[in-house]
C-alpha cells in the first residue's frame, strides 16, 4: 500500500524471483561448500605430491571465482532489485529489523571477496602454508556469510516470537534456525561436489580425473542423503501451522515433493554412475545432466519452504501481496484503493460504471499480481479463473483465504471486490455471465373429474418436497433422481372418515417422462393413516426440461372399482447452480451438470480435502453417501458432516453477506418457491436464515457429535442476523426444520416474516408429514406441498382446482363441503380456519 506497483503481465507472478533465486541461491551454496572442496583438494595436492591434482586446484579455482564471485555476485544484486519492486514492503522489514545482521554478512561478503581474490592471483607466489590458510578464511568468511543468511531467511519462515516481541534475536534464531543452518551445510558439500563434476571431468590425466571425479561423487552422494535426511528435520521442526501447510494441506507441495524426490534419485544415480570409469566426454555431458538434477532437487525443496509461508511473506506479518496483516480491517473499512499511496487519482474519487474496469485492473496488480500472471509461466490467471464467471469470481474472492489458505484474503470493500470479479472474469477471461436458468412453464392440465353431488371420497395427493432437486453425473452421485408422493382418502360424510383398508392407491406418471416404475401401488406407511411411494422420475418429458411432472392418483376397492382419482405435481429438477462457480455448460438444454462440471468439482475436492476421488470416479461412479450422512436418503456415511453440513458449511464461507437471489439460489433451482409465500414476497431466508445461519445452525449438531471439522468451519462464519453462533439453535437436516406455527401462532394470519431458529422435534413435525388437532388429515392434504402452498402454479393448483373450482387451500373461506356433506360451524382440524 506504501509503495509503486512494477506492473507485469506474462512474466509476473513472482517469475523474476523464481528464476533469479533458485539459481542464485544454487550458486551461493556452491560458494560455501565449493570454498571447502578446493582448500582440502589443495591439501590433497601438497600431500600427495599429484601435479596434475594442483593444475586441477588451480583451473578449478578459476571457475569458481568466475562463477561465485562474478555471477553469484551480479545475481544477487538481482535478487535485491526484483524483491525491492516486487515485494517492497517484505523488503523494508527484512532490513529495518535486521540490520545489524545485514552488515554482519557484508562484512562477510567482503572477506570472501577479498580472501577468494588473493587466493586466485597467488598461487605461485605465495607461501603453500599461507594459501591454505587464506583458502581456509575464504571457507570461514562463507559459512558465517551462510549462518546470517540462514537467519534472516528462515525468519520469513517461522518468525516464532518475534511476532509479539520484535527483538532481533527471538527473529534471528528462529523456530527452524539449526535444522536449516544444517540442512544449508550438507547442501553446499553436495553442491561442491555437483559443480566439481564439471571440472573434474575434464582433467587430462586418467587417473587423476577418476581419483577427483569419485571425490566428487563422495561429496555428492554424502551431501545428498545428509541433505534429504536433515530436510526431513526441517520439515519436522516447523511449527504446526506450516508443517500442516506443506505436510497435509497444500496440494501444491506434493507435487513439488514428487520433484524432489525424483532429482534427488537422479543426482544419487548419476552421481553413482560419474565414479565408474568412462570416457572424457561422456563423463562431462553427464556430469552436466547432474549438475541440473541437483539444480531441480534444490529448486523442488526451495519450492516446498516456499508453500509452506503462503500465503505471508513474513508469516503471520505480511501476506504475499505485500500487505501487512494487522492493515487489513482498517484497509477493509477504508478501501484499498483509497489506501493505496499510489492508485490512479481519478479512482481515488470512487468506483463507477465507467471506471470499475480500471478500478479492478489496478487491483489485480496491487493483490493478484505478486503471485499471478496474465498469460505466463507462473500461476496465469486466465487457467486458475476460467470457470468463472463475475459472480462466481466474486464469491471465490468472498472466500479466498479462508478454507484455502494458501492465498490472503481480499482486502477491501465489497465493490472493490466485485470490480476485481468483474476485470477477471470480463476483461482478462472475457467470459459473460452466466445466464440465470429459465424456468419453464409447463401447459397447465385438466384437473380430474369431482362431482361434490354425487361424489363418496375425497383423494388428496402431495409431493414430499415441493421441489425435490437431484445431482447425478457419469462421475458422482449426490442425490438420485425421484420425489416421494403422499395421498389421503377419505370418506366423505357429516363425520368423513380417512380410509385405510380394503383400498389400493396406485399412481401413474404423465406420458414421455423419464424415470423408473413409472406407474405402481403406494403403501400404507406404518402408524400412519396415509399412503406413499418413492417415485425415481425425472424432469425430462420428451426430451425436454418439466420440473413438474403430473402424476394422476386413483383409489380403487379390491373389486377393482375406481373410488376417487386426482391429480398432483411430483416436483423434481436437477437444475442445480453448480456451473455458476466449477465452469461448463448445461448438460442439457438449460439444466443438468455436465461433465466439465462435475471434473472440476472432483478437483476442488481432491484439493481442499486431499481425497482422491477424480481418479477413483475413473473406475467407478463416486456417491458422496459412501462418507457423509444424508437423512434425506436414510443413509449413514463412514466419516465426516452430513450431507448438508458439509455443502452448506462450504459455501457459506464463499456466498457470505450475501441475499437469497445470490447464494440459496446460485445452487437450488430457481422454481424452488413457487406458492403463496413466494407471491407474498418471502424468500428462502425467511424461515431458512442468511446462508451463514443456515450453515451455523447445521454444522452446530455436528459439533455437538464431536465432528472437529464441524469447527474450523463454524470458525470462518459470521452470523448474519442472530448477533452471535451461540445464539443459533442447532438442528438436523430433513428431521429438525422451520415451524410453521412459528409465524401463523395460534394458525392465525402471521405477525411475523421470519420463522428462522424454531424448529420442529422430529421428522413426524415436519410440514409434509404432519397431521391436523385431530390427528388425522395431514397439513399438505388441505394446503399442498412444501415450498408450493395453494395458490401455486397451474399444475401444482390442479388439486385445488378439481375441488374448489379455485386454487385455494381445501376448505379456505370455511368451504368444508369437500369432505363434510353438510357445512360446518366450528373448526375442527385447527383454529383459523375462517369459520366464525
Amino acid at each position: 500500500m506504501e509503495y509503486p506497483i512494477w506492473q507485469l503481465t506474462t512474466l509476473g507472478g513472482g517469475f523474476w524471483i523464481a528464476l533469479i533465486a533458485t539459481v542464485h541461491v544454487y550458486v551461493a551454496h556452491f560458494a560455501v561448500g565449493g570454498g571447502l572442496f578446493l582448500v582440502l583438494t589443495e591439501q590433497a595436492a601438497y600431500r600427495t605430491n599429484n601435479i596434475h591434482l594442483l593444475e586441477y586446484a588451480k583451473k578449478h579455482t578459476r571457475f569458481f571465482l568466475l562463477l561465485t564471485m562474478a555471477f553469484g555476485a551480479v545475481s544477487g544484486v538481482a535478487i535485491w532489485f526484483s524483491i525491492a519492486l516486487l515485494a517492497p514492503q517484505a523488503t523494508i522489514t527484512l532490513i529495518h529489523q535486521f540490520v545489524f545482521g545485514w552488515a554482519a554478512e557484508w562484512v562477510c561478503f567482503l572477506g570472501e571477496i577479498v580472501a577468494l581474490i588473493i587466493y586466485y592471483y597467488t598461487w605461485n607466489t605465495m607461501d603453500r602454508s599461507d594459501h591454505v590458510i587464506v583458502g581456509w578464511l575464504y571457507f570461514i568468511f562463507g559459512w558465517f556469510s551462510l549462518f546470517l543468511i540462514n537467519g534472516i531467511i528462515g525468519f520469513m519462515l517461522t518468525p516464532g516470537d518475534w511476532i509479539t516481541t520484535k527483538d532481533f534475536w527471538d527473529g534471528f534464531f528462529n523456530p527452524s534456525f539449526w535444522p536449516s543452518l544444517v540442512f544449508r551445510t550438507f547442501f553446499s558439500a553436495a553442491c561442491a561436489g555437483l559443480f566439481g563434476f564439471v571440472t573434474a571431468t575434464r582433467i587430462p590425466d586418467d587417473e587423476t580425473r577418476l581419483s577427483v571425479v569419485r571425490s566428487c561423487s563422495a561429496w555428492t552422494i554424502a551431501g545428498v542423503l545428509a541433505t534429504m535426511a536433515t530436510g526431513w528435520w526441517y520439515v519436522t521442526a516447523l511449527p504446526p501451522a506450516q508443517y500442516d501447510l506443506i505436510m497435509l494441506k497444500s496440494q501444491r507441495v506434493a507435487e513439488f515433493m514428487q520433484w524432489f524426490w525424483i532429482f534427488g534419485a537422479l543426482t544419487l544415480i548419476g552421481g553413482l554412475v560419474l565414479a565408474f570409469r568412462m570416457p572424457k566426454l561422456m563423463s562431462f555431458q553427464l556430469a552436466l545432466v547432474v549438475l541440473i538434477a541437483g539444480q531441480g532437487l534444490f529448486g523442488s525443496f526451495e519450492f516446498i519452504r516456499e508453500a509452506g509461508r503462503k500465503p505471508y511473506l513474513i508469516w503471520n506479518h505480511t501476506y504475499s501481496n505485500s500487505i501487512i496483516r494487522s492493515h487489513v480491517p482498517v484497509i477493509n473499512q477504508k478501501g484499498a484503493i483509497a489506501s493505496a499511496k499510489w492508485a490512479p487519482p481519478a479512482l481515488k474519487e470512487g468506483i463507477t460504471d465507467d471506471n470499475r474496469m480500471q478500478a479492478g485492473e489496478f487491483l489485480f496488480q496491487l493483490e493478484c499480481a505478486s503471485c499471478h500472471s496474465i498469460s505466463g509461466p507462473m500461476n496465469d490467471i486466465h487457467k486458475r479463473t476460467a470457470m468463472y464467471d463475475t459472480n462466481g469470481m466474486d464469491a471465490f474472492l468472498t472466500g479466498m483465504g479462508k478454507l484455502n489458505t494458501y492465498m490472503p484474503p481480499f482486502v477491501g470493500t465489497s465493490e472493490e471486490r466485485m470490480a476485481l470479479a468483474t476485470y477477471i472474469a470480463q476483461g482478462l477471461n472475457g467470459k459473460a455471465p452466466v445466464e440465470t436458468a429459465a424456468i419453464p412453464d409447463p401447459e397447465a392440465v385438466e384437473p380430474a373429474p369431482f362431482d361434490a353431488d354425487s361424489a363418496e371420497y375425497v383423494l388428496t395427493a402431495w409431493a414430499d418436497q415441493g421441489m425435490r432437486f437431484y445431482a447425478q453425473t457419469d462421475k458422482w452421485t449426490l442425490l438420485p433422481p425421484g420425489n416421494a408422493i403422499r395421498a389421503q382418502l377419505i370418506l366423505r360424510d357429516n363425520a368423513p372418515e380417512i380410509v385405510t383398508e380394503d383400498v389400493e392407491i396406485t399412481y401413474a406418471v404423465e406420458p414421455g417422462f423419464d424415470g423408473v416404475d413409472m406407474t405402481g401401488v403406494l403403501k400404507l406407511k406404518d402408524d400412519s393413516n396415509r399412503f406413499e411411494g418413492w417415485l425415481a422420475v425425472t424432469p425430462y418429458q420428451n426430451g425436454e426440461f418439466n420440473p413438474l411432472p403430473m402424476v394422476t392418483v386413483t383409489a380403487k376397492n379390491m373389486d377393482g372399482d375406481t373410488l376417487a382419482e386426482t391429480k398432483t405435481t411430483l416436483p423434481v429438477s436437477d437444475q442445480m447452480g453448480c456451473r455458476n462457480c466449477h465452469g461448463g455448460p448445461w448438460e442439457a438444454a438449460g439444466s443438468g451438470i455436465s461433465t466439465p462440471t462435475a471434473d472440476n468439482i472432483l478437483a476442488v475436492h481432491d484439493r481442499m480435502n486431499r481425497t482422491d476421488l477424480a481418479s477413483r470416479a475413473e473406475n467407478g461412479i463416486v456417491l458422496c453417501v459412501e462418507c457423509h450422512d444424508d437423512p434425506a436418503q436414510g443413509v449413514t456415511g463412514t466419516d465426516g458432516l452430513n450431507l448438508s453440513a458439509a455443502l452448506h458449511g462450504v459455501h457459506a464461507v464463499y456466498m457470505a453477506d450475501r441475499n437469497a437471489e445470490n447464494s440459496c439460489l446460485m445452487c437450488h433451482p430457481k422454481d424452488t418457491l413457487r406458492g403463496q409465500h413466494n407471491e407474498a414476497g418471502l424468500e428462502c431466508t425467511n424461515c431458512h436464515g442468511a446462508i451463514e445461519d443456515h450453515a451455523i445452525s447445521l454444522l452446530k449438531a455436528e459439533q455437538e457429535q464431536g465432528k472437529q471439522s464441524a469447527d474450523r468451519l463454524i470458525s470462518l462464519i459470521v452470523p448474519r442476523t442472530m448477533g452471535n453462533r451461540d445464539a443459533i439453535n442447532p438442528r438436523t437436516p430433513w428431521e429438525n426444520e422451520p415451524d410453521c406455527l412459528t409465524c401463523h401462532i395460534g394458525f392465525e394470519a402471521p405477525d411475523s416474516d421470519n420463522a428462522f431458529n424454531t424448529w420442529t422435534e422430529d421428522a413426524a413435525g415436519l410440514y409434509s408429514a404432519r397431521r391436523d388437532e385431530m390427528d388425522a388429515v395431514n397439513c399438505a392434504a388441505c394446503h399442498g406441498s412444501p415450498h408450493a402452498v395453494y395458490p401455486a402454479t397451474e399444475r401444482d393448483n390442479a388439486l385445488p382446482m378439481q375441488y374448489m373450482g379455485e386454487a385455494q387451500a381445501l376448505g379456505a373461506g370455511g368451504t368444508c363441503t369437500v369432505c363434510h356433506v353438510d357445512g360446518m360451524e366450528d373448526a375442527a382440524h385447527h383454529p383459523g380456519m375462517g369459520l366464525d
